[in-house]
C-alpha cells in the first residue's frame, strides 16, 4: 500500500474551507475516487485552540504505480491547469505533500 499526505496550513477559522473542498461527500464518486488503485481518503483537522489551523488529506493507494498513474492522468493535470496562474486564497499559510510506503 502507498499513502499520499497533503498538508495545508490556513489562517484561523478557515480549515472548514479545505474540508469542504477535499472532504465533502458527493452524490457520485469524484475523479480521484474512480481511479484504478484508489482505496480511500481521509481528511484530518488538527485540534487547535487558536491560531493557524492544519488540515491533512490522506489518500491511500494500492501501489505507488496507481498513485503515479493518477498524478500523470489527463484529469489530474487538467485540474491543476485550470488553477494555473490564479493566486492562492489569502487564508493559505503553507502547503506540502509527502508520500509513504505502508510497511506494517
Amino acid at each position: 500500500m502507498f499513502v499520499q499526505i497533503k498538508r495545508m496550513v490556513v489562517t484561523e477559522g478557515n480549515a472548514e474551507k479545505i474540508v469542504e473542498r477535499f472532504g465533502a461527500k458527493k452524490d457520485s464518486p469524484s475523479l480521484l475516487e474512480q481511479q484504478p488503485g484508489y482505496i480511500d481518503k481521509q481528511v484530518l483537522v488538527k485540534k487547535v485552540r487558536r491560531g493557524d489551523e492544519e488540515v491533512l488529506i490522506m489518500v491511500r493507494w494500492e501501489s505507488e504505480e496507481a498513485w503515479k498513474n493518477w498524478e500523470k492522468s489527463p484529469e489530474h493535470i487538467a485540474g491543476h491547469k485550470a488553477n494555473a496562474g490564479k493566486p492562492k486564497p489569502d487564508y493559505f499559510v503553507e502547503s506540502g505533500q509527502e508520500v509513504y510506503y505502508v510497511k506494517g
